[in-house]
């Protein structure tokens, strides 16, 4: 099986560790792949540590260069993977082009908003839809996508078999200038204005001072200083000194989570959330918003709490109720890593794409039932 995988995306977030262990997996099933990524991207990278082949894009990445690309590319594989919204355009417009020999599309989708209508030809090229919660196949079909073209396919993450040891943990909390005691919020994300940072901060300032909070922003991401010196700004404004840190994190965070009392993961708009899910893997409780598909993961009162329209009131009520019982933080983290074992790891992920792989490739075969 050859697939071509097409990846947009210049930085490390959660798309593009999916589509690194996604590549991963399938390496060890045998399947034969090549990526079409950025130039110097941390996945083209990594990639090509895998020995994989890589072709670069161009910039900028919806460019008739680029189509013509994978045009080229696609007539030498037998099914194309576009991992995020760019990635569908170049594979749609490619398909358009008409000329060469195309094989079937698969496109993955795990952003919340509404998608465009049906009507629209990029939604109507994909022989499959991968949606990564129940929520986005939900707007998928209130485009009209068929039915039949959608799969929901959980996003995965590796969990791991124990915690990080007590030395580890302490050395890691001393670094950052936190004590033992202190009780450390923390969270997994991007710098973008939806995941409500700043109404963290202002959370932040009404909590007790032995309260923390720390942001893990991934080392593998290009470099996003002006927005982070203006986080960091804005808790001086409010008073927070050393109560609030950006934490850089490698790409195995064991440690940094391991570090944490608590995740808390609030946004605007989420499909599913795999640093949730990468929490959850290390036994943490979590406290989140109850938006997209994150009530899919985080189920109230039993992986974790939700916090809905009267955010900093819930927020602060969660936070309050978890500090004062650890008991409760042990069973929503018990809870929450079992979801994670049972439903959402990479190995998971890997078995169910190839098996749609397999059958896609098996249904376009012109003598298949």
């Amino acid at each position: 099986m050859r697939i071509l995988h097409v990846d947009t995306g210049t930085g490390w977030r959660g798309g593009q560790q999916q589509v690194f262990w996604l590549m991963e997996g399938a390496r060890m099933l045998g399947l034969t792949q090549r990526l079409l990524a950025p130039a110097g991207s941390p996945l083209a990278t990594r990639a090509r540590q895998l020995d994989l082949e890589v072709t670069d894009l161009a910039t900028p990445a919806r460019s008739w260069r680029n189509v013509r690309t994978l045009r080229q590319i696609a007539s030498q594989v037998e099914l194309v993977h576009a991992h995020d919204a760019h990635a569908h355009t170049l594979a749609s417009a490619a398909r358009l082009l008409g000329s060469y020999t195309h094989p079937p599309v698969v496109v993955s989708r795990r952003v919340a908003f509404p998608v465009r209508s049906f009507n629209h030809p990029k939604y109507r090229i994909p022989s499959r839809f991968i949606a990564v919660s129940e929520f986005v196949r939900l707007r998928l079909l209130q485009a009209e996508v068929p039915e039949e073209s959608i799969r929901v396919i959980y996003d995965g993450v590796k969990a791991p078999p124990f915690r990080t040891g007590a030395s580890a943990r302490a050395e890691f909390r001393e670094r950052h200038g936190v004590e033992e005691e202190t009780f450390l919020l923390g969270t997994l994300t991007s710098l973008a204005p939806e995941k409500l940072l700043e109404e963290e901060l202002a959370l932040l300032a009404e909590l007790p001072p032995t309260v923390h909070f720390w942001l893990g922003h991934s080392s593998a991401e290009p470099d996003r200083s002006s927005a982070g010196m203006a986080l960091l700004q804005s808790a001086q404004d409010r008073g927070l000194g050393e109560r609030f840190r950006i934490v850089p994190v490698p790409e195995d965070a064991s440690v940094f989570l391991d570090s944490l009392n608590l995740f808390v993961y609030l946004s605007r708009s989420e499909g599913l959330g795999s640093a949730i899910l990468l929490a959850m893997a290390h036994g943490l409780p979590v406290v989140a918003s109850n938006v997209g598909g994150i009530p899919e993961i985080v189920r109230h009162l039993e992986t974790g709490i939700l916090v809905g329209d009267e955010l900093r009131r819930e927020l602060t009520t969660a936070i309050l109720l978890l500090e004062a019982s650890p008991l409760l933080r042990r069973r929503y983290g018990l809870a929450g890593r079992q979801l994670v074992l049972d439903r959402a790891t990479s190995d998971k992920m890997v078995d169910q794409t190839v098996a749609l792989y397999e059958e896609l490739l098996a249904g376009s075969k012109p003598n298949s039932a």
